[in-house]
């Protein structure tokens, strides 16, 4: 490495580009064209004097392999090829009637046995991949991990047009697994030490049956997995072991993908008791939190949880590192989110890549029911197993007027006994109906308060006024159930903003509160928290919550067929009504849709009679903007090819696209063809002197920034622009420059509050205003709806930038929402948007030498506006879930650091913190102890590291029994 640097150092003279060194070095090129891999050439060598007998056998694929471009069928072994066929990909559906064992029950016997424990995932059965990805970084590895026997086999795909350069599968089905772990043991892989600690912080006796069963499956193949169940039903746990399984057997990373933040939060919080048990870590990939590449570890396993698309930036950087073989697993969650928009393609494109890597982890995948899962499967070259289990009985009603109809599942498919009459229920009095005319709040009445129920609404507005309307129509005797709990949280959500929404002021009493994205992060886990204990016993709530955090009810009521304007689909639908029943709480569950007369017709043809819901790829939608990140990566990467032919080949066999590509009218070709030239348009790619297709240095940067391919140009030009007269006596700046572009539009500038936040700027920020172009002529003629000539677009980015002027300065958020014309939840969308946008922006001008200033102003400036709060609470900050307000109660209690909250106990977490459930005190408590725990080890890590290089030597004179005792007496009063 100390070479490497000196290497380099030779070639740059100025005082900026030496900081740029060291800033790669410390961030290295995740993106970069690679040249050839000298570190791995240079190893090459070393092993051909250490070892040469055994090099022999290791050169022999690294020396012909550019000669398997030319034939037909070849293979490489240091052993003679197994001549058994890898097992088929087995599709296992489970009959209704198959019996489940009670959550509560002792431990089943496990039926895994394998040989050696539990089986290796370190090699999937099924990898694709094509000669470009089979570089000199996949020599190193595969002689890293040992892998001697593994056959390359090389198989031709047939193309659209003419012969295609071969693709090759790395075949592992005869390597034989090898684990020593103390760790392992028939509880399915894992020992009885580490099986019980599982379900003890799970807080269950045993596994339901299907649990058993895919587990077995799971643990005695290689294979991918792809596994549904409906909502509810415990799939969950299943990853959960087989990450703690790769963890502790295998010693092996895991990355945990999940669709957002808040689950992603959530998920830390549950991990962290099992983490300290087993003694693994759990790091933060959401917002802007994470770093990349991964820190390597000696001592520790991780789990890292991630978001979609910090999930994407860690394979990113290892792969560009050839670091890969460390994560051993990658399960992802929701995973029919591969269907949905631009996350969507997201997902599909870190799939893609997952599958072309030359050594790629296993993959893990659940959902909800999928209508095309086969095709899933193939995608996914997957394992699928598939049951129709809920521990909890969830029975399905229909009301229409007065009339209650409960839907019979056994005869969905029926048009006749498809719904049968079961009762009438109707307001007690006149006014009740009249202000209730759908009878909502009887359908609530009738659980509440000792059980809890979730009323889904079509719109943030309409939440807040059905809970208006539930409140008001409910028995006043509800206002003395947990009187004091509820003076708890009206006090814990004042103190989070300084003063309470009227309207949950006027419900809190009754029990009732609303929830969307319209409130705070605090403010929304302050009413999840209270909801989860009993404090509150009714829950209006948009279609989000039910992709949310976990929050399941004893029954759940959909006001309306529609989100928004939008009728609700079957996927959806079957998403929030699994949302009713809570196992170990609720012997049933219960849904309720609300329909008028005139919709009764769709509801039943489209929605509840609708076939499952089918996923289709992202890629080619929205001006095919995810076919070019795709394609931009695997170019960049050296996965998929480097020209127009090999591309359209990778496309066609390694994405859930080319699976449905035979139902499009366009071929791969055209699409590949269509993306290349826009990305050429845009200066993202060229043609080197081979006429191969490279990647430009815009290009590295936007993919390294994980910026959007349409914005990256013009993100370029605004830091151009800004460094030519860049403010540093203010913020504001800077603030401006990483006020995200997709914000833009979220909030339509009020002319009059434009005008009085201007003249409110310092001289130095009205000097940043100008350059920018918002000056006073572009006020009076605002105020007056005069033309303007400056682009609309600079003008309402501005005015987001003023709104995070002001928070930053310490205004509340309802302070900024009242005086900007938004909601809360909008100002601290733009707060934690902002703060990624600027983790964005640091890591694309770290491609980019002439922008190296900014790599030093933007890292830190990203924290202080993630935070933006007092230094004082910032190390608060850091716990999972904890934002200001949270924090600033945290601080105010006593609290002042990570180690004051990880060194306390739940009992006193609660007694001195407002409206803190005890379960929730465990969880930030042992959230707590990971991280302190995870800073600890870091930094003994770097010790060890550091007197591995300098060993420390004994003293060669003893010390004498006088020295000693001085000594002591020295470090004690230091103590």
């Amino acid at each position: 490495m100390e070479h490497n640097n000196i290497m380099n150092a030779k070639n740059f003279t100025s005082f900026a580009t030496r900081k740029r060194i060291r800033e790669r070095d410390n961030s290295p090129d995740m993106f970069a064209v690679a040249d050839e891999d000298e570190d791995a050439i240079s190893s090459d060598k070393e092993a051909e004097k250490v070892d040469p007998v055994s090099n022999v056998n290791r050169k022999t694929p690294g020396k012909d392999i550019s000669n398997l471009r030319h034939q037909k069928t070849k293979s490489y072994s240091a052993t003679p090829p197994s001549t058994s066929e890898q097992s088929p990909k087995r599709k296992i559906v489970l009959s209704s009637s198959f019996h489940h064992e009670n959550n509560n029950q002792s431990l089943p016997p496990s039926d895994s046995k394998v040989s050696g424990g539990c089986s290796m995932s370190s090699l999937r059965s099924t990898l694709h991949t094509n000669h470009f990805g089979l570089n000199s970084r996949m020599k190193e590895a595969l002689r890293s991990g040992g892998l001697d026997s593994t056959t390359f086999q090389l198989s031709s795909h047939s193309s659209l047009s003419g012969e295609t350069p071969p693709v090759y599968t790395l075949n592992s089905s005869n390597v034989v697994p090898s684990q020593t772990s103390i760790h392992c043991g028939a509880n399915h892989g894992l020992s009885d030490g580490a099986w019980q600690a599982i379900l003890q912080t799970k807080g269950i006796k045993g596994l339901y049956g299907w649990q058993t069963q895919c587990l077995n499956i799971a643990t005695k193949t290689n294979q991918n997995l792809l596994y549904s169940l409906p909502t509810s039903g415990g799939k969950t746990l299943v990853a959960e072991i087989l990450m703690i399984r790769e963890l502790l057997c295998n010693q092996k990373h895991c990355l945990f993908v999940l669709p957002y933040v808040s689950i992603v939060q959530e998920k830390i919080r549950t991990l962290s008791a099992l983490a300290i048990a087993l003694n693994f870590s759990i790091e933060e990939y959401a917002g802007n939190r994470g770093t990349y590449p991964p820190r390597q570890r000696k001592s520790k396993r991780v789990i890292y949880i991630a978001t979609l698309e910090k999930a994407h930036g860690i394979i990113n950087s290892l792969l560009e590192l050839g670091r890969l073989q460390e994560i051993g697993l990658v399960v992802v969650d929701e995973i029919h989110i591969v269907g949905e928009g631009k996350r969507g393609a997201t997902l599909e494109t870190l799939l893609c890549k997952l599958l072309l890597a030359p050594i790629g982890p296993r993959m893990v995948a659940m959902s909800a029911t999928i209508g095309n899962i086969d095709e899933l499967s193939n995608f996914l070259k997957a394992e699928i197993y598939t049951e129709d289990f809920r521990p909890v009985q969830l029975r399905e009603f229909l009301k229409t007027g007065d009339q209650i109809l409960e839907i019979d599942k056994r005869q969905r498919g029926a048009q006749e006994n498809f719904m049968k009459h079961t009762r009438s229920v109707s307001a007690t009095s006149a006014t009740n109906r009249k202000n209730d005319p759908d009878g909502l709040s009887v359908l609530v009445s009738e659980v509440a308060p000792e059980h809890s129920c979730l009323v889904f609404c079509s719109t943030k507005k309409n939440c807040e006024s059905v809970a208006k309307l539930v409140s008001s129509n409910l028995p006043p005797t509800l206002q003395q159930w947990k009187t004091a709990e509820k003076l708890k949280l009206r006090r814990a959500l004042e103190q989070e903003s300084g003063r309470l929404c009227p309207i949950l002021k006027s419900t809190l009493p009754f029990g009732v509160a609303y929830h969307h994205s319209g409130l705070t992060g605090d403010e929304r886990q302050l009413i999840e928290e209270a909801f989860s204990s009993g404090t509150l016993c009714c829950l209006c709530c948009t279609s989000t919550l039910a992709a949310g955090v976990n929050l399941p009810a004893r029954r759940v009521i959909l006001r309306s067929p529609y989100i928004g304007n939008t009728r609700l689909t079957r996927a959806r639908y079957q998403q929030m009504i699994g949302r009713a029943g809570r196992a170990g709480f609720d012997t049933h569950g219960e849904s309720f849709l609300l329909v008028k007369p005139n919709e009764l017709t769709f509801v039943t043809n489209d929605i509840l009679m609708a076939p499952t819901n089918r996923v289709y790829s992202q890629l080619a939608e929205d001006d095919l903007r995810g076919l070019q990140q795709l394609l931009l990566s695997l170019i960049s990467l050296d996965l998929g090819g480097k020209d127009l032919k090999t591309l359209a080949e990778t496309l066609l066999h390694s994405t859930l696209l080319g699976q449905q590509s035979s139902r499009q009218s366009i071929t791969t070709t055209e699409l590949v063809e269509k993306s290349l030239k826009s990305m050429m348009e845009k200066n993202l790619i060229l043609h080197d002197k081979d006429e191969k297709l490279a990647v430009t240095k815009l290009g590295r940067a936007t993919l390294k920034g994980i910026v959007d391919l349409d914005r990256s140009k013009q993100l370029y030009n605004d830091l151009r622009l800004a460094q030519g007269g860049l403010v540093l006596m203010t913020k504001l700046h800077l603030m401006y420059l990483v006020t995200p572009y997709d914000m833009v539009g979220t909030v339509v500038p009020i002319a009059s509050t434009y005008f009085q936040a201007f003249n409110k700027l310092s001289a130095e920020e009205l000097g940043v205003a100008r350059m920018i172009g918002v000056n006073e002529t572009v006020m009076v003629k605002l105020m007056s709806n005069q033309q303007q000539k400056i682009e609309r677009s600079i003008l309402e980015r501005f005015y987001l930038t003023l709104m995070l002027n002001d928070l930053f300065k310490g205004e509340s958020v309802w302070n900024v929402s009242e005086l900007y014309g938004c909601t809360r939840g909008d100002v601290q969308n733009l707060l934690s948007n902002a703060a990624s946008f600027a983790s964005c922006v640091y890591h694309f001008v770290q491609e980019l030498d002439e922008f190296w200033a900014f790599s030093e102003l933007l890292l830190p400036f990203s924290r202080e506006l993630s935070m933006c709060c007092t230094s004082e609470l910032i190390p608060l900050m850091e716990l999972p879930s904890v934002a200001k307000g949270r924090a600033r109660m945290l601080f105010k209690a006593g609290f002042r650091t990570l180690t004051d909250v990880a060194k306390t106990d739940p009992d006193q977490l609660v007694a001195r913190v407002d409206h803190l459930p005890r379960r929730v005190a465990q969880q930030m408590i042992a959230a707590a102890k990971v991280l302190v725990y995870e800073k600890a080890d870091t930094l003994i890590e770097e010790a060890n590291s550091l007197l591995e290089l300098v060993p420390r030597r004994q003293p060669l004179v003893p010390l004498d029994e006088t020295f000693q005792t001085q000594a002591s007496n020295v470090s004690l009063l230091d103590d």
